[in-house]
């Protein structure tokens, strides 16, 4: 179920000293398949709307969604197999805030994901890492948006 890259980051995310507020990335572009859908959605989100097209016709939907929690799933997989997300800076992650599910994703939409730094929580003394709050934004092939969050990433300060 590994998620389809489009295309990569405009530049990784740097060490949290390297970061600046309002500084914007460009994470890539991906795509959730219909066969990916309906394989999550039967095994982790078995609602009608996610797993069965005919029913999910008569839903609010009008049709086939995915699932919520894989989109946020395969953005992260984006973030990380596609190079934005660099284990040699990133700890952790310390909790994802706001997620909002603003339209249906569909299967087989091209979803393109960009991020903004918005707040940067400077090192505790004696710690050499913090945290890098990133406000993510994923937009449909028409340019609506359709999910945000912001994640809270626990980063080095500086290269070692």
């Amino acid at each position: 179920m590994k998620p389809a890259i489009l295309q990569g980051p405009s530049e990784p995310l740097g060490y949290l000293s390297d970061l600046e507020i309002g500084h914007r990335y460009r994470i890539g572009k991906t795509v959730i398949p219909l066969d990916s859908a309906l394989e999550f959605a039967n095994a982790l989100d078995p609602l009608s709307f996610h797993n069965d097209p005919e029913a999910a016709k008569q839903s609010l939907f009008g049709g086939l969604i995915v699932s919520g929690l894989q989109s946020l799933s395969v953005v992260h997989a984006l973030s990380v197999l596609g190079g934005f997300l660099m284990e040699d800076r990133v700890i952790c992650g310390a909790g994802i805030d706001e997620l909002r599910f603003a339209k249906p994703i569909r299967p087989d939409e091209v979803l393109d994901v960009t991020a903004e730094v918005i707040e940067l929580k400077q090192p505790r003394p004696g710690r050499d890492y913090g945290i890098a709050r990133l406000k993510y934004s994923v937009t449909s092939p028409v340019g609506e948006t359709v999910m945000t969050f912001i994640d809270n990433h626990v980063l080095k300060n500086k290269r070692s």
